[in-house]
């Protein structure tokens, strides 16, 4: 018994375009790149201005600060995310102290983590919010309390790309 034609060849077809779904499926459900991802924006926090990486996708966002040199004083990383969600970070192969600021969607601090150390063996603890986030703040250890920033204040999101401003926004 011999197959048609069109069998034969409708099988690898049907093979490709249903590995092509889901291909796209996965592509879809783990992020879209982000032309902001790995960004640098301006932030203003408590007065002084800091110079803020983004971390947009399900990849940055993982890796965070991970085997990179400790930030300097006007430096930070913000993990942006799609939705309102309780989070949790630790310290996995981060060389040196981060405070954490957890932000909700009006980029109020809902939750704070000082001079989180690094992990040194495993399992690294983790650093949760204590109420949902959508933005998650890392600065260097000890910028918290010099500012001071505390649950309740309520920050200035970073500038857009090729705005500058000299001063703190009002």
């Amino acid at each position: 018994m011999s197959s048609s034609p069109r069998t034969s060849t409708s099988r690898p077809l049907t093979a490709t375009l249903l590995l092509g779904a889901l291909l796209l499926i996965a592509w879809l459900a783990w992020g879209t790149p982000s032309s902001d991802d790995g960004a640098q924006r301006a932030m203003w926090l408590g007065g002084e201005r800091f110079q803020i990486e983004l971390a947009t996708t399900p990849s940055s966002r993982l890796r965070g600060l991970m085997h990179r040199p400790p930030l300097a004083s006007n430096q930070g990383m913000l993990f942006i995310y799609p939705d309102q969600a309780p989070r949790s970070f630790w310290m996995k192969n981060v060389s040196f102290a981060i405070d954490i600021l957890y932000l909700d969607t009006d980029w109020r601090l809902v939750h704070l983590h000082e001079a989180v150390p690094p992990c040194r063996s495993d399992p690294c603890p983790g650093y949760p919010s204590h109420e949902a986030a959508r933005y998650v703040l890392e600065l260097p250890a000890g910028t918290a309390s010099r500012l001071p920033l505390e649950p309740g204040t309520r920050l200035h999101p970073p500038l857009p790309a090729g705005v500058t401003k000299k001063k703190a926004p009002e």
